[in-house]
């Protein structure tokens, strides 16, 4: 393994993007710079996407926990509740 390898392993995609989207990225990315663009981009989606799974998951998560509260607190609501004038 080389030095170069280690710093970073690269593979090469065969992509296909809709013709204006291409067109536009090869004006504004100068042709040396569009792998790398490409790989922050991609990374930027890819963490923004673990992100909402998390905040999903976490939200989901929260739901139970408030059905259970609601339980744990239903007979002492139904308590107050027949205090109350």
């Amino acid at each position: 393994m080389c030095i170069g390898e280690i710093i970073m392993q690269a593979q090469r995609l065969n992509i296909t993007l809709p013709y204006e989207l291409a067109r536009d990225f090869k004006r504004a990315v100068p042709a040396k710079k569009r792998s790398k663009f490409i790989a922050e981009a991609v990374k930027d989606k890819l963490a923004k996407t673990d992100l909402k799974d998390q905040l999903r998951k976490s939200a989901m998560a929260q739901v139970e926990i408030i059905k259970e509260i609601q339980e744990d607190f239903r007979y002492s609501d139904a308590e107050v509740d027949s205090r109350i004038p």
